[in-house]
């Protein structure tokens, strides 16, 4: 009876130290892995210069998202036109877009996708010249008094010679759509000469783990002459293979001073 009690301790003894010992090699090879994904990880620091403070990891998900593409007819254009006034223009039908034009302003309403244009030719209205935070102000009113399907957005803005061009970018669970903006147009005196908008719909597909800052960094392209410094990154929802997906956006400077941006996929498993 004790003979048969040691023996089944014994057993058991080696049955657990060979449990201990798998174990003991699965946590050598995963810190060997894990020290050689550091490496890895770790090059891109040859090319680039950090001048931001890296993130703590912490779990986030990201969607997939699908626009949602509507055929729009005759009978579906007033709803877009009638914020305009231009409720006696003449409609002009093509082949992949709908035109109503009067007294000098042209509205372009597409038939297979979300888009609007909008130019207005009547000439400039000269007056006091607009700065930077007027031309914002004067964009974002017209966005929201005309152009339908708003939604909460950022603003950038810029100059191209004397135009002022102001882009919003719509959001997307909480990041900012960068895929389909909004860019309207003013002159130096504040007129809107050109709008482009996408007024998407859009449906979830499904989710999957954001890779951490680091994992992106060492996706960054390699092999140029010098270091970048990277000065800043954001997660954004970009278009790719016909879906949003969220992507890590880089930006910073190459030595001689040139802009660089990068987008590096934010998802495990994209």
């Amino acid at each position: 009876m004790r003979k048969g009690f040691y023996y089944g301790g014994g057993i058991i003894c080696l049955v657990m130290a060979a449990v201990l010992l798998l174990n003991t090699s699965i946590m050598s090879d995963n810190i060997a892995n894990d020290l050689a994904r550091v490496r890895i990880d770790d090059g891109y620091k040859e090319y680039y210069d950090i001048s931001f403070v890296m993130p703590r990891n912490s779990l986030r998900q990201g969607a997939v998202w699908l626009p949602v593409y509507s055929v729009r007819e005759r009978e579906h254009l007033w709803q877009v036109i009638l914020p305009f006034a231009m409720g006696d223009a003449e409609i002009v039908e093509h082949d992949e877009y709908f035109e109503a034009a009067a007294d000098g302003e042209t509205l372009r309403i597409y038939r297979f996708i979300d888009l609007l244009e909008y130019e207005n030719l009547q000439g400039e209205r000269a007056g006091k010249l607009i700065d930077e935070a007027e031309a914002h102000r004067t964009a974002k009113g017209f966005l929201e008094e005309f152009l339908p399907r708003k939604q909460p957005h950022d603003a950038h803005v810029s100059r191209d010679n004397s135009n002022w061009i102001v882009r919003f970018e719509g959001h997307l669970s909480s990041l900012p759509n960068t895929a389909f903006p909004t860019e309207i147009t003013l002159d130096a005196y504040g007129n809107i000469t050109q709008t482009s908008h996408f007024f998407f719909e859009y449906e979830a597909l499904g989710t999957a783990d954001v890779i951490t800052v680091k994992a992106a960094l060492a996706q960054l392209p390699r092999g140029h002459e010098g270091k970048v410094d990277l000065k800043g990154f954001d997660l954004v929802y970009a278009f790719e293979d016909s879906v949003l997906v969220p992507v890590y956006r880089f930006c910073g400077e190459h030595g001689c001073g040139r802009y660089f941006e990068e987008h590096v996929k934010a998802l495990k498993f994209y």
